[in-house]
Parts: structure tokens; C-alpha cells; sequence
């Protein structure tokens, strides 16, 4: 009798996983550049500065993350390597405790009210790897880099489980670009 039971029991999970297994995927919709784009991304997130004592909340820390990274944006068009990279690493600092609580990207994200962000951590964090690829090579510190896009490829996957747009198509270009295969 208990082998009738884990034969019906093996039987019933075999079938269900081959089910789901079989069950094809919903394709991604690709956003274009002028829907997610870095710009908007940090528009919406402009204001009163979010610093990690008073961050509370998961988009509380977004909002930081999203911050730390257009500061490093501007300091990197300046050729402000060092400080640059300070700033690309505490955004990811701020985005990792995001991706700890929800993992997922969003195109739209609703976090409270009727206020709607684009929400993309992974891929943030993907683009701020990028970037620090360039500032480590810069310094001339290949092990680093190479971390760096180590990390890069694996936020980017990450986004791209949940949503798929054409800045995310750059930076995976940029990051095949980091390291030619020579």
C-alpha cells in the first residue's frame, strides 16, 4: 500500500512538472528608449535626497539608489573617476537592498497612491556595473573590471526575466565590448 501511494504521488508531481515545463513562456514586450531611459528614470526620482538613515522603505532606498547613480552619471562626464565610482557603488549599495525585497523589474511599478515609477533595479545596478568598468580599467585594475562585469551580466539576466527594453539591449552590447574575445 505505501508503494501505491508514492507511485501515485511520484506519478501526479511527474505529470505536473511535465506540464509546466511544456507550457510555453510569455514573451517580453521590448520598451524602446523613449519609454525606459536612464533620463526619466532619474526625473522621476529627482528631489529631496534620500540618504540611508532616513530610508525606510523599499522605494525610499530605489529612490537613493536611483540618486547615487545620476550623481555618478554626471561626475563620470566630468572625468571624475574616483568619485564617480563612489557613487556607482553606493547606488548599488541602495539597489541591492531593493532587489533583496523585490526582485523583479517592472516597467511601471505603482509604490504608493496613484504614483507610478519605472522600477529597474536589475537593471540599474547592470548599467552602474557597466559603468564601473570603465572607471576600473581606467585604473588600471583588470580584476575588478572583470568582477565588475561578472555583476553586470548577472543584474542584467535578472531584468531581462521581467522586462526587456532596448537600454538593456546597450547594455549587454557594452558589456559583451568590455572584454573582447580575442
Amino acid at each position: 500500500m505505501p508503494y501505491l501511494i508514492f507511485i501515485l504521488i511520484v506519478g501526479f508531481l511527474g505529470g505536473f512538472l511535465v506540464t509546466r515545463c511544456a507550457t510555453p513562456q510569455k514573451e517580453l514586450k521590448t520598451y524602446p528608449l523613449t519609454e525606459i531611459n536612464p533620463e526619466k528614470v532619474f526625473k522621476e526620482n529627482r528631489g529631496l535626497k534620500v540618504i540611508k538613515e532616513n530610508a525606510t522603505m523599499n522605494h525610499d532606498y530605489y529612490r537613493g539608489g536611483v540618486q547615487e547613480k545620476d550623481e555618478g552619471e554626471a561626475l563620470m562626464k566630468e572625468g571624475k573617476w574616483e568619485e564617480a565610482r563612489k557613487h556607482f557603488e553606493e547606488s548599488n549599495r541602495y539597489l541591492q537592498v531593493v532587489v533583496k525585497y523585490q526582485r523583479q523589474d517592472e516597467p511601471s511599478l505603482n509604490v504608493y497612491g496613484d504614483v507610478m515609477v519605472i522600477f529597474v533595479p536589475n537593471l540599474l545596478m547592470a548599467d552602474n556595473n557597466l559603468k564601473l568598468i570603465t572607471i576600473y580599467k581606467n585604473a588600471k585594475d583588470d580584476n575588478k573590471a572583470a568582477e565588475a562585469k561578472s555583476n553586470g551580466e548577472y543584474y542584467l539576466s535578472k531584468s531581462l526575466q521581467s522586462v526587456n527594453t532596448e537600454w538593456a539591449n546597450q547594455i549587454k552590447k557594452g558589456l559583451e565590448d568590455a572584454f573582447p574575445k580575442k
